[in-house]
């Protein structure tokens, strides 16, 4: 026979191994299946939340597809052209006109090497312009506005001044009399870009 203390402590030690017995193989499995459960609901509530989100905009977000494919097209966005030889003069075309209508002069332009990107090839033009202030602003205004989109590479302004002697026939010293003009010389480095690689 046990006596009573012994069989209290036995007692005890038995229901200890118990709770342990419970803690380790029942709570603490189901506190994690519980927590892992937690945290499937959250992430459903978020999908839940963009769905909702996405039914409400429905029209909204349809219309801004419909916009970014129409701006995507490579009519749009790149040269038009199958072959690079032809991308480079619709290049030096649109420039000349750019150039024009902004009521500079364009004085050179050549082709260079502007830097590759992937899925695209460049078709860069190194060029020279001369104007005032205000045909500056007025081409990069068609540059930045362009389709297809033309980027500039590299930009140098500088003034410069031309000297014009005019004489008047009617002064007895025949002094001459010289005449000012500022303008700028504008040199650019512009490249647009032909969809797909160069043939």
């Amino acid at each position: 026979m046990l006596s009573p203390a012994t069989s209290r402590f036995v007692a005890v030690s038995l229901l200890v191994l118990l709770l342990l017995f419970l803690l380790f193989y029942l709570l603490l499995p189901l506190g994690r299946i519980y927590a892992e459960k937690s945290s499937e609901v959250g992430s459903l509530a978020d999908q839940l939340s963009r769905f909702e989100y996405l039914v409400a905009n429905e029209d909204k977000i349809n219309a801004e597809l419909k916009r970014i494919d129409e701006l995507g097209s490579d009519g749009d966005l790149f040269l038009s052209g199958n072959k690079q030889s032809i991308a480079s003069a619709n290049l030096r075309e649109f420039i000349n006109e750019a150039v024009k209508r902004s009521g500079g002069q364009l004085v050179s332009s050549q082709d260079y090497e502007a830097e590759a990107v992937p899925s695209a090839t460049p078709i860069g033009l190194r060029l020279q312009v001369s104007g005032e202030v205000q045909n500056l602003v007025d081409l990069l205004y068609e540059l930045e506005s362009a389709r297809p989109v033309i980027f500039i590479d590299e930009l140098s302004v500088t003034s410069s001044s031309t000297r014009i002697r005019s004489s008047r026939a009617n002064l007895r010293n025949q002094r001459a009399r010289t005449t000012n003009l500022n303008s700028l010389d504008i040199r650019m480095d512009v490249v647009g870009y032909l969809a797909g690689e160069a043939k």
